[in-house]
């Protein structure tokens, strides 16, 4: 069923930033409603030029660029910039997957969604705007896709549930990297507190 995992995914996001992070979190109530918002629209699709398209994916890409336009000049630049090597990224694996469809031997979603992490990692050192860079590529991707699939005539939506289905599992594996570094490195800065309070009892 397309969907389940985004489903899944956005509920669990959405319980933990709700109800376990710090209320003086300026961003989670912010957080909160925008991903209660992208399940509520999820289900509804509207046309444009011919091609079906997703409310929630003209949402999400919005606050993307809302987000993006708040960023410094040159960040913004940059940010963009990567956002358009994601998108490129994005539609040569669909392009790839329909006239070669023999190399895709995993999952298409898991393939893919480790692809755009792996990618954000590279192109993104501050953690915070790898998600973000991950779904602006992925839905610019997804327009561009469908412009291409159209030219053809072949039936796309822009953003369906299986496009958020694999943003869902991006979001996953970022999260958990995250997690991931951060355990690192805090056993590293504390491990190197009990070196230092080791060699000063010694002295």
């Amino acid at each position: 069923m397309e969907g389940i995992i985004f489903y899944w995914v956005s509920w669990i996001f959405w319980i933990m930033a709700t109800f376990f992070l710090d209320r003086k979190n300026k961003d989670r109530a912010k957080f909160s409603a925008w991903l209660l918002l992208l399940i509520i629209l999820s289900p509804y699709t509207f046309k444009v030029f011919n091609v079906e398209t997703s409310t929630a994916g003209v949402y999400l890409m919005g606050t993307v660029y809302i987000l993006a336009s708040r960023l410094e000049r040159l960040k913004r630049a940059y940010f963009l910039f990567c956002a358009f090597i994601m998108m490129m990224a994005y539609v040569s694996f669909h392009l790839f997957e329909l006239f070669d469809p023999v190399w895709v031997i995993f999952s298409r979603k898991w393939m893919l969604a480790f692809l755009l992490v792996y990618m954000a990692v590279l192109l993104q050192k501050k953690r915070v705007l790898r998600l973000p860079l991950i779904l602006l590529g992925g839905i610019q991707g997804e327009v561009l896709y469908a412009l291409i699939l159209e030219q053809y005539s072949f039936p796309y939506i822009i953003g369906s549930l299986a496009f958020f289905d694999i943003m869902a599992l991006s979001a996953s594996i970022v999260a958990a990297w995250s997690a991931m570094q951060w355990t690192a490195s805090y056993f590293e800065t504390n491990f190197k507190h009990f070196e230092r309070e080791k060699q000063n009892y010694h002295e």
